[in-house]
């Protein structure tokens, strides 16, 4: 294996042979697209601006390769090139934890190609592969991920890929069946057992938004009715407007929780040096953030949404099955 991580070395310094300042920004933009913020907003933009029920779908795989991929991290506990036994001088940027497998690389192909199954022309499936080649790319060439890296992430992000295919009308049809006390109770169930094994709080903000965004999307269909497009009565251009307000406005209230919390939220100074007896309580209160932070963005934004005129209610009465 370390003779395989010197080839990668070699293939990554001879890439950076060709670096130049314009090259690296291009390549920082790239890598950008498969980082959190960009996650953090194209899910609730697909949630609500254009299709809630594949917004949600899209946002649960999502957040479960994300969860994956940190848990192999300290599982497997892998080096990154720029470790001071390799070459601290290829790492462009610093990145935290292991390196293997690659999230960037795996979450990148489960979201782009999701999404690109949606649309009917099959030129966006090639858009969503070379997407998924230049973030892949990009990550060698910052001196972050060794190729070997790179070619895990995709691997493993391909397999959960083939996975929601399989299983996603499944798993939508026995929710559908079961009603609201089963799909709440499998939320939670998966949220814990996503917690089960934490070898760093990092493990607990995927857990915490899944559980929080599955919650929300039951609400929603519960009792909020929120239905991202077609519902509103509006002409195009009005219609255009009103998705552009709801994502500002619902992107305005997800930062700010986001940033509020960090700052309200008991223990969360824990982060930054201070003494042990606040970590239980950080522990406790990080997952609360971003538990609410999916539950904004899957139903506290829609209903809010709906009371500003943003959105047209879509009424359809759930029945609880007896």
């Amino acid at each position: 294996m370390e003779e395989i991580l010197r080839q990668g070395l070699d293939l990554i310094r001879a890439v950076q042979s060709f670096a130049s300042p314009p090259l690296t920004l291009l390549m920082l933009a790239v890598t950008s697209l498969g980082s959190l913020p960009a996650y953090m907003i194209l899910l609730p933009l697909v949630y609500w601006c254009f299709d809630e029920k594949k917004g949600s779908r899209l946002a649960l795989a999502v957040l479960f390769s994300a969860w994956l991929n940190l848990s192999l991290k300290f599982l497997l506990d892998q080096p990154r090139p720029f470790f001071a036994a390799y070459d601290p001088a290829v790492g462009f940027v610093a990145e935290r934890f292991g390196g293997f497998p690659s999230g960037h690389a795996q979450t990148s192909l489960v979201m782009f190609f999701i999404i690109a199954s949606w649309l009917k022309k099959k030129r966006y499936r090639f858009i969503a592969a070379l997407l998924c080649l230049l973030i892949g790319f990009s990550r060698v060439y910052l001196g972050v991920h060794f190729p070997t890296d790179v070619f895990g992430g995709w691997i493993l992000g391909g397999l959960i890929t083939g996975a929601y295919f399989l299983l996603e009308p499944r798993l939508t049809k026995f929710f559908e069946q079961g009603g609201p006390r089963v799909r709440f109770t499998a939320c939670a169930a998966a949220a814990f057992l996503m917690i089960l094994y934490k070898p760093s709080d990092e493990v607990l903000m995927p857990a915490a938004a899944f559980l929080g965004m599955g919650l929300g999307c039951g609400l929603n269909k519960r009792f909020i009715g929120f239905k991202a497009r077609g519902n509103s009565g509006k002409s195009r251009g009005l219609e255009f407007l009103s998705r552009g307000g709801r994502f500002l406005t619902g992107a305005a209230g997800m930062f700010l929780l986001l940033f509020a919390s960090e700052k309200l939220l008991p223990g969360a100074e824990g982060r930054f040096g201070a003494p042990a007896i606040f970590s239980a309580n950080y522990r406790v209160f990080y997952f609360l953030r971003f538990a609410l932070i999916g539950l904004w963005n899957s139903a506290a934004a829609p209903a809010l949404f709906l009371a500003l005129g943003l959105a047209g209610k879509n009424i359809e009465p759930e029945e609880t099955p007896e």
